[in-house]
């Protein structure tokens, strides 16, 4: 599969900003640490290793990233980016 653009970031870098709906969908808003803002929804994948997106809600974006166990195998690890607060 062709990466998508915000699987170039680290995803402690990256921050939930919004939301918005487009034709009964839900989008997760996130901005990168460039302050750009890009949309996602389910199956989406986010951050350096492979996020896959498994949820987003109005306050949070689930999702579940594959890691190196260290040992040469790999493991799933879930994750979730909650809504910024305000600045």
């Amino acid at each position: 599969r062709v990466k998508d653009f915000l699987e170039s970031f680290n995803l402690d870098s990256l921050a939930m900003v919004g939301t918005l709906e487009q034709n009964g969908s839900l989008w997760a808003l996130v901005r990168d640490p460039n302050g750009g803002i890009h949309r996602v929804t389910l199956n989406n994948y986010i951050g350096k290793n492979p996020g896959k997106i498994t949820a987003a809600s109005p306050t949070q974006i689930s999702l579940v990233e594959i890691v190196g166990d260290g040992l040469g195998g790999w493991v799933q690890r879930p994750r979730t980016i909650k809504l910024s607060e305000k600045e």
